[in-house]
């Protein structure tokens, strides 16, 4: 498991949601580029959301009875109108950020009706503790900066971190926990790591990444779900290739067998197959991802 959990830390360097944000949006705009190009872009990024909100995902989620996903359903509707108007106002860059967000709390209303609505109390308790976990943690490299010297500080990318920090404070304010979690989830491991190189102890890594098999289980089995809403938004657009669809579909239900026989041994407390299981589902689905454009590796 030690070697296991190492390797992790290194392991994921994009997230699916991410994944499909790059894929979907293509490059950041250069800020070289004119106002007319600007303007095209966003039109671009905008009739695209509206399409994924015209879908029948979205039809599915409108009329599911999970809270979370409804109300970040509107939350999409809502930020993809002040993106028009902002866009109609000649405000370019907020129409740039509504757009993106819109796009973000649409993905993150089809991740979350796979799930069982979370208890927003518990989940905002969680992130902050994650949150004040992290904050420890850079403490204590600052602690053992000051040990080590300045010339060690070049371990830890701090403007990653506050980037992801950043991202994730923005994807709580639209209740985008999946996001919020997984961002602050990259933030810790980038400081854990950074703690590890300068303590050269890699021990640190098993009291801070998995407490539990079942924490390793649970982290599996919501990589796996965020796959599988990113492929089933990405056939519900309707612009693939009806034989990479297919070849797609075959590895999903590969995947999804794999997954419940997953779930099956973990209710069952045999996490060290589960976990093994599940990671052979999550392959399956990254190579599916692969065959649909999907920049994502394991």
């Amino acid at each position: 498991m030690k070697k296991k959990t190492i390797h992790r830390l290194h392991r994921y360097g994009i997230g699916s949601l991410l994944a499909l944000s790059l894929f979907l949006s293509a490059t950041a705009i250069a800020a070289s580029e004119d106002e007319s190009d600007l303007r095209a872009s966003i039109e671009q990024r905008i009739a695209l959301t509206r399409n994924y909100l015209e879908s029948d995902t979205a039809a599915k989620i409108a009329a599911s009875e999970n809270l979370q996903a409804r109300r970040l359903l509107k939350k999409s509707r809502d930020l993809l109108d002040q993106a028009g108007t902002a866009l109609r106002q000649g405000k370019l860059l907020a129409a740039q950020d509504k757009v993106n967000l819109s796009l973000q709390s649409f993905t993150a209303a089809g991740t979350a009706n796979l799930q069982r609505a979370p208890d927003k109390g518990a989940v905002e308790s969680e992130l902050r503790a994650l949150r004040a976990e992290i904050d420890s943690y850079l403490q204590a490299f600052t602690a053992a900066l000051a040990e080590k010297g300045p010339s060690m500080a070049g371990l830890l990318d701090r403007q990653h971190v506050d980037g992801l920090l950043a991202s994730a404070e923005q994807a709580e304010s639209i209740e985008d926990y999946a996001n919020a979690r997984a961002a602050l989830g990259r933030a810790k491991q980038a400081v854990v790591d950074a703690l590890i190189k300068i303590r050269h102890n890699e021990t640190v890594v098993y009291s801070v990444e998995f407490q539990t098999p079942a924490d390793e289980f649970r982290y599996e089995n919501d990589r796996y779900l965020e796959y599988s809403a990113l492929g089933q938004k990405l056939v519900d657009s309707g612009e693939l290739e009806v034989s990479r669809t297919r070849l797609y579909e075959n590895l999903k239900n590969s995947g999804d067998r794999l997954a419940d026989e997953a779930a099956e041994l973990a209710g069952a407390g045999d996490y060290e197959t589960a976990i093994a299981r599940m990671e052979t589902a999550v392959r399956k689905l990254v190579q599916g991802l692969q065959l649909l454009g999907v920049p994502l590796s394991m």
